[in-house]
């Protein structure tokens, strides 16, 4: 009788204990759902969009009845909050995003629990190859962000645009000071500046990141046709100030990112005949993933939430409401504003350290001079 009620007992507090990350590995996708039920929350630190993402996942939180909780905080202090905790036996931290260069950092094989890519129902069609670094399925990207020009169509028409080298240095020499791009505080400029760059240097390993003087000599020619047309563009103070001045009127086209563009347009704080297109060049494209960290509390509730967010519906709604490149490929890519055959002439930034050399060997040559 006494070994009946233990085991009546053990089996009764058993049912209230969460499983362990191993049982999940062998668990249905059902199971899994089942058991996210029971651990009935989940924490998301995400730096971004805080306010816009807590009105979306309500639809999340309706479907599966699991509540989701996204603490206030910018990408450094949830990065620092992360590190801080990620040794102790369980965190606070359920869901984190990164972007896919941050991500390197957190040395994700070791510190995120999965991969992903095995235990989500559309783990293999997701994308884990982001700005340069392969992080192994361990976090699924759910946001892409795309530089362009953007311009006001009531201005210039898309027959007139710059699509090609040749065409920039036309329409520069005779729309000058029509340009403008940052170089610094944002990432829009420098990704201008690199897909011209990349034409004039086209046999360089990009994908290596690998840099020397033997590797910055090969962008000579780029920079002497900034220099060449130094008295003919602008250099902003911001990706916001180029869009800023393109709104006022005093730039004709400006490097800018799409999601950005796509944010203010839904706002109301620029005007709707303003778009965005990619040259025939190409303009690098990033974005941001999503992991769950080893020492996670929900992780079944964490899973069904990444498979959630990183959904056909779900990438579809966040490309038309913010503007993000769909990181589904059953996603509806023509809700966004940059079209989908110019889209493919997006290429990933340049690994490290080569991709902060063009910036500052940009800065150097052109900029200084």
């Amino acid at each position: 009788m006494f070994k009946k009620l233990a085991a009546i007992s053990i089996a009764v507090l058993t049912i209230g204990m969460p499983a362990h990350a191993d049982d999940l590995k062998s668990m249905s996708w059902d199971q899994i759902v089942a058991q996210a039920k029971k651990e009935g929350e989940v924490r998301w630190f995400n730096w971004f969009n805080q306010a816009r993402f807590r009105e979306e996942v309500k639809a999340f939180e309706t479907e599966y009845g699991i509540r989701v909780t996204i603490p206030d905080g910018d990408s450094k202090a949830n990065i620092n909050k992360f590190l801080a905790e990620k040794d102790r036996p369980q965190g606070d931290i359920d869901v984190f995003s990164t972007s896919g260069s941050e991500l390197k950092k957190l040395s994700p094989e070791t510190t995120y629990y999965g991969p992903l890519d095995k235990l989500l129902p559309e783990g293999k069609k997701l994308r884990y190859d982001l700005e340069g670094f392969k992080n192994g399925g361990f976090a699924a990207a759910f946001w892409g962000n795309q530089s362009g020009i953007a311009y006001d169509s009531s201005r210039i028409t898309d027959a007139d645009l710059p699509r090609t080298v040749e065409q920039f240095s036309t329409f520069i020499e005779n729309h000058p000071g029509e340009l403008g791009f940052n170089v610094e505080n944002g990432g829009a400029g420098p990704a201008f500046i690199q897909g011209i760059a990349r034409q004039f240097a086209p046999d360089v390993d990009y994908a290596s990141g690998t840099t020397d003087a033997a590797v910055e000599k090969k962008f000579g020619p780029a920079w002497d046709w900034f220099s060449k047309r130094k008295d003919q563009f602008v250099i902003t103070a911001s990706n916001n100030d180029s869009v800023t001045r393109l709104t006022s009127g005093e730039f004709t086209i400006v490097a800018a990112w799409e999601d950005v563009i796509a944010a203010l347009k839904k706002r109301g704080e620029i005007p709707a005949t303003v778009k965005i297109y990619v040259p025939d060049f190409g303009m690098p494209g990033g974005g941001n993933v999503v992991g769950i960290p080893a020492n996670a509390k929900n992780k079944a509730a964490a899973l069904v939430f990444i498979h959630w967010l990183t959904s056909a519906k779900t990438q579809t709604r966040f490309a038309s409401e913010f503007g993000s490149v769909p990181q589904n490929p059953d996603a509806d890519a023509t809700v966004a504003l940059v079209k989908v055959q110019e889209r493919r002439s997006s290429f990933n930034w340049a690994a490290q350290p080569l991709n902060d050399d063009i910036k500052n060997q940009f800065i150097k040559n052109v900029t200084l001079r």
